[in-house]
């Protein structure tokens, strides 16, 4: 894939975003027990796009945007990704249509609106384009979004409804541990996710207050 430094478009995903995040991740993520549902792209778009980023480029001339690679997050029950966070509430849709439009959305589990750890879930880049620094400009982006939504929550009267965030927590492999701690993320030890066969470690940035 070919692109200019000016083609490239970082910005907040949207539920219609949902198919071109399924294809990011089916083509990021080799192993299948690795990938994000298509339902849980569905979900997390909808109840919680503030926590959601995509890298766009342009390719060539073209002018027509294409996603590359994605943050698909939500809020968690505690500092750390739990298995809990990672599920999606049944019949969400259903509750989410009958709840009162002033209401927020809370289940037992998926995301959880008060939490003020941010869960990244979905993290990829496809393969094409890859190796050229997007994946370190669209994490990097995203702390900083992390650190205004906190601002602003915190700016915000009581009873505005925003919550501030303290902290973005992610599970990755052994490999990718050194990969995280170049954007300020440090390891909390052996996760007790089992999404994808377990054998995680649980890493954590402390959002700057």
């Amino acid at each position: 894939m070919s692109f200019k430094p000016g083609s490239v478009t970082i910005r907040q995903l949207t539920v219609a975003d949902r198919d071109s995040c399924v294809t990011v991740e089916n083509s990021a993520f080799a192993n299948p027990d690795h990938r994000a549902t298509p339902e849980k792209f569905s979900y997390r778009l909808t109840v919680c796009p503030e926590l959601c980023m995509g890298v766009f480029v342009r390719d060539g001339e073209s002018s027509s945007e294409t996603l590359v690679g994605h943050i698909v997050s939500t809020r968690l029950k505690t500092h750390v990704i739990i298995d809990d966070d990672m599920d999606v509430p049944p019949s969400w849709q259903d509750s989410l249509a009958a709840a009162p439009a002033s209401a927020t959305f809370v289940a037992d589990v998926g995301h959880q609106p008060n939490g003020t750890t941010v869960g990244v879930h979905s993290l990829g880049v496809v393969p094409s384009a890859q190796g050229k620094g997007l994946g370190t400009k669209l994490m990097t982006a995203y702390l900083e979004h992390m650190a205004q939504l906190s601002a602003a929550a915190a700016a915000s009267p009581s009873g505005s409804g925003r919550t501030k965030v303290s902290g973005v927590a992610l599970i990755c492999q052994d490999y990718l541990i050194k990969y995280y701690e170049k954007f300020g993320y440090k390891s909390h030890g052996p996760s007790k996710a089992h999404f994808g066969g377990g054998g995680w470690t649980d890493m954590v940035y402390d959002v700057p207050q």
